[in-house]
């Protein structure tokens, strides 16, 4: 693990509703382009997770100065409510910023991250944010849903195979292609269009986990997978977020990519007895 590039920061306590929890490998690379951060506060916790574009240079610090910009951001602004457009506010400022780093000789740094957010309050209540490929996963009894889109030349081929503008043939030739994983959207690549987002709050049921990860996670296990590690230790998010990235490490089929996931759980509202 690598405590270096997770920021968990407690204004206050965070309420007896919530649990929140970050774990994080650097796997076999040589470097930690991952960089997660959470924010508790007496109300509501947010979440952050972005992963440096590992075929472009400064990902590492994208992904620092991204995750760490919305923080801040969070932190000083306070928001109430609307927290999904907050949070797509703050992708246009973090692309804006991470388009703009520069390497040491003032060179444009061409850098790129994804991220993923999401802010969840005690009355169950979440919101959430995605650029690139990084993914939000909700786990509701035994049904495991990803929320988020993947942003990568795949998709943008399913949607042009569902509108007739390719054909299958043609589908089926550039999916099995090397460029079909190649973000369409990312973090840094200046005037950002495609912002993905919760059309409307999600409203959360006791038991719920929400789930942000990067894809050295999912590229590893099956959805099935997470979602058996996700219920056999749901007791304590701790142990939870550990055996899910131990198990990716376990389980990955080639070199282990950097791996970091932030687990929150909503248990609602105790009762009186």
């Amino acid at each position: 693990m690598n405590e270096l590039n997770i920021v968990q920061l407690r204004k206050e306590r965070l309420p007896g509703e919530l649990a929140a929890e970050a774990y994080s490998i650097i796997g076999d690379r040589k470097t930690q382009q991952d960089f997660a951060g959470t924010f508790a506060g007496p109300d509501r916790v947010l979440a952050v997770l972005c992963d440096g574009m590992g075929g472009l240079m400064g990902g590492e610090r994208a992904s620092r100065e991204a995750a760490g910009m919305l923080l801040k951001d969070y932190e000083t602004k306070q928001p109430s409510k609307n927290f999904a457009d907050f949070l797509c506010r703050e992708a246009v400022r973090m692309d804006a910023r991470v388009h703009g780093l520069k390497s040491r000789d003032g060179r444009r740094l061409d850098a790129g991250t994804t991220v993923v957010a999401a802010v969840v309050s005690k009355d169950g209540m979440a919101e959430w944010m995605s650029v690139g490929d990084s993914r939000i996963y909700l786990l509701r009894g035994d049904r495991f849903k990803q929320l988020t889109r993947d942003q990568n030349y795949r998709c943008f081929l399913e949607d042009s195979l569902r509108r007739g503008e390719i054909t299958q043939e043609y589908y089926d030739q550039e999916t099995k292609g090397r460029m079909a994983e190649a973000l369409t959207s990312y973090l840094g690549i200046g005037n950002i269009k495609r912002i993905g987002k919760s059309r409307q709050e999600i409203l959360l049921k006791p038991g719920d986990q929400l789930l942000l990860c990067s894809d050295g996670l999912y590229k590893s296990l099956s959805s099935d997978q997470i979602k058996a590690m996700l219920i056999d230790n749901q007791i304590d998010v701790r142990v939870s977020v550990r055996r899910l990235v131990d198990m990716a490490l376990a389980k990955a089929s080639k070199k282990q990519d950097n791996t970091t996931v932030i687990l929150i759980q909503y248990h609602g509202k105790k009762t009186e007895e």
